[in-house]
C-alpha cells in the first residue's frame, strides 16, 4: 500500500459515467453533477496485489508482478448542500412535496387553565403522553378536542405533553442504506503543491475515472466540532487493457492556474 495526502482539494466535480436522474434531474456521460468548493481533507491508499515467480536453489523469487487494484479515497467537508451530502454518502434523496405529512415529535410544558384545559401548539396525531411536572406521573384521564386537551378534576397543574404532530410545507428525505447511484462516476480536482527549493506554487489536477461512492458516513457534532464535520469515503477501479490501466491520474502544470483564488 501506499499511503500519501494533500492539504487541501478544491474545484472537485462529480461527472456522471452513464445516463443517470438524481433527485428528478436527468444527467448525461459527462456532465457534472455536483461541485466541491474546497475539501479540507483528502487522502488516497492504493491498495496493490504482488504476486512473485519463484524457484530454483532457496526457491528464490525471480519474477514480481504489480498491480494496482484500487485506491481509497476518504475526504472530510465542513459545509455541504443536500445534493452534496446525498451525492458523498450515496444516500438515497427524496422530496417531499408540500400537504405530505411529515411526522414531527414535539414536547410542550403548559398549565392546564382554570378549565381543565391546554391548548396546544399543534393538532396531535397519534397517541399523547402526559407527564405531572413535578412527580413525573403519567396522566390519562383527558379527551381531545383538536388542539385542545380536556382533564378530568384536574385545574392549575404544570405538565409535561410529548406527542407527534404532521408537518405538511414539504422537505427532503436523506435515506442512508439505499444508494443514490447504483454505478460508478467520475471525479476531477485540483491541488496546489510547493517546490522544495524556489518555493514556486504549481496546480496539480488529479482525476479518477472510475469512482464508487460509498455509504460510509460519520459527522461530528458537538461544541469540539466546530464546524459541523462530515468524513465519506470512496474507491477508485482501473479502467484501461492490460497495459494501459489507470485508476487515478495525477498532472502537475508548471504553473499555478489558479493564483488568483
Amino acid at each position: 500500500m501506499n499511503d500519501f495526502s494533500f492539504k487541501e482539494l478544491y474545484s472537485v466535480s462529480l461527472k456522471a459515467t452513464y445516463p443517470m436522474e438524481i433527485n428528478n434531474k436527468k444527467y448525461e456521460i459527462g456532465e457534472v453533477i455536483k461541485t466541491f468548493d474546497n475539501i479540507q481533507i483528502a487522502n488516497f491508499n492504493e491498495i496493490k496485489s504482488r504476486v512473485s515467480a519463484n524457484g530454483g536453489y532457496d526457491n528464490r523469487t525471480h519474477v514480481i508482478w504489480e498491480d494496482t487494484k484500487q485506491i481509497d479515497f476518504t475526504f472530510s467537508q465542513g459545509i455541504f448542500s443536500q445534493l452534496q451530502l446525498g451525492l458523498l454518502s450515496n444516500a438515497r434523496l427524496l422530496t417531499r412535496e408540500p400537504d405530505s405529512n411529515i411526522s414531527i415529535s414535539k414536547r410542550e410544558n403548559k398549565e392546564i387553565d382554570e378549565y381543565g384545559k391546554i391548548e396546544l401548539e399543534e393538532i396531535p396525531v397519534g397517541t399523547i403522553f402526559v407527564y405531572n411536572s413535578n412527580t413525573g406521573e403519567r396522566i390519562k384521564d383527558f379527551g381531545v378536542e383538536g388542539k385542545t386537551l380536556v382533564f378530568n378534576n384536574l385545574i392549575y397543574l404544570d405538565v409535561i405533553i410529548d406527542y407527534n404532530y404532521n408537518y405538511t410545507n414539504g422537505g427532503t428525505n436523506l435515506i442512508l442504506g439505499r444508494r443514490l447511484i447504483s454505478g460508478f462516476v467520475s471525479l476531477e480536482g485540483r491541488t496546489r503543491v510547493k517546490e522544495d527549493i524556489t518555493g514556486k506554487n504549481r496546480t496539480g489536477i488529479i482525476k479518477i475515472p472510475k469512482l464508487k461512492l460509498m455509504s460510509d458516513l460519520s459527522i461530528r457534532l458537538g461544541s469540539n466540532a466546530n464546524p459541523v464535520i462530515a468524513n465519506f469515503r470512496a474507491s477508485g477501479f482501473p479502467i484501461g487493457d492490460k497495459g494501459s490501466k489507470k485508476v487515478m491520474e495525477m498532472i502537475f502544470l508548471n504553473d499555478d492556474i489558479d493564483s488568483d483564488m
